[in-house]
C-alpha cells in the first residue's frame, strides 16, 4: 500500500495526502505503522556487524554440515567474531567455462584428433586412445590422465626425432626406413579411475592386438581379467 502510494505520486507534497490516507487505513485495521526507513537502516546494521567478523570460508558440502558447523561456532562462543562463509561448489556453467581454456587447442594446425571424431575431443582428460599410421595401417593404443592433446604432442616429438624409445619414432625407423608418415587419433573409451582406465587400456590391447604395441605390454592385467572380456563390447 505504502509503495503504491509514493510509486503513484510524483511530488513531495502530493505523496505526503495518500501515505497519510494509507497510514489511517492500515491502523484501523490493526497495524503497526512503520516510522521512517526502519527496513534499510536494520540491513545497514546487520550489514556492519558481519563486516566486523573474520570469515570463516569453507566449501559448501549441506546444509546439515553448515548448520553442524555453525552450532561449532556458538559453542565456541565465537558467534560475535566469527562468520561462516560457504564456497559454493563448481557447477557446470563454471566448468564449461574452464574447459574453453582448451578450445583454442583444436583449432590449431595439424590437430589429429578432432578431426576423427568431434571438436573438443583433444581436450578430453582420461581416455584410452587409438594412433594409426595413414602410411600402413599399424596401430598404437594407449591411455592418459592428462589432456589428450598434451600426450599426443609427446608421442609426435619422439616420431620427430626417431626415438626407438618412442612407438612412434621406432615405427618409423623400423618399418618405414626413417621416412615420416601421417597419423590420425582416434578416443576408444573414457575413464578417469587410474585402475579402471589401465584395465580397459588392456582390454583393448588384446582385442586390438596393436602393431606398434609392445607385447608384453598389459600381460598381467589381461591374464587376471580374461574370464570377464566376452561381457564388454571391445570392436576388434
Amino acid at each position: 500500500m505504502y509503495r503504491t502510494a509514493t510509486r503513484m505520486c510524483s511530488g513531495v507534497t502530493e505523496r505526503e495526502v495518500p501515505r497519510r490516507l494509507a497510514s489511517a487505513i492500515a491502523r484501523s485495521n490493526g497495524y503497526t505503522v512503520p516510522h521512517g526507513n526502519t527496513g534499510r537502516s536494520h540491513v545497514n546494521r546487520r550489514n556492519t556487524l558481519r563486516q566486523n567478523k573474520l570469515p570463516l570460508c569453507l566449501p559448501f558440502i549441506s546444509d546439515k554440515v553448515s548448520a553442524a558447523i555453525q552450532r561449532c561456532i556458538v559453542r565456541a562462543q565465537l558467534s560475535d567474531d566469527v562468520i561462516l562463509v560457504n564456497i559454493p561448489p563448481n557447477n557446470i556453467k563454471r566448468q564449461l567455462v574452464r574447459n574453453r581454456l582448451y578450445d583454442k587447442q583444436r583449432l590449431t594446425e595439424g590437430c589429429v584428433t578432432c578431426p576423427n571424431g568431434k571438436d573438443g575431443d583433444c581436450a578430453s582428460v582420461g581416455v584410452i586412445y587409438q594412433i594409426q599410421c595413414e602410411a600402413c595401417n599399424s596401430s598404437y593404443i594407449g591411455e592418459t590422465g592428462r589432456v589428450l592433446s598434451v600426450r599426443i604432442k609427446e608421442h609426435l616429438a619422439g616420431k620427430r626425432r626417431s626415438n626407438v624409445l618412442i612407438p612412434l619414432g621406432k615405427h618409423r625407423v623400423e618399418q618405414h626406413g626413417g621416412n615420416d608418415f601421417s597419423i590420425k587419433c582416434t578416443i576408444l573409451a573414457r575413464e578417469t579411475e587410474i585402475s579402471s582406465k589401465k584395465a580397459l587400456e588392456a582390454f583393448w590391447i588384446l582385442a586390438r592386438n596393436p602393431d606398434m604395441n609392445n607385447r608384453k605390454e598389459c600381460v598381467t592385467i589381461t591374464n587376471d581379467l580374461l574370464p570377464f572380456m566376452q561381457h564388454c563390447e571391445f570392436v576388434p
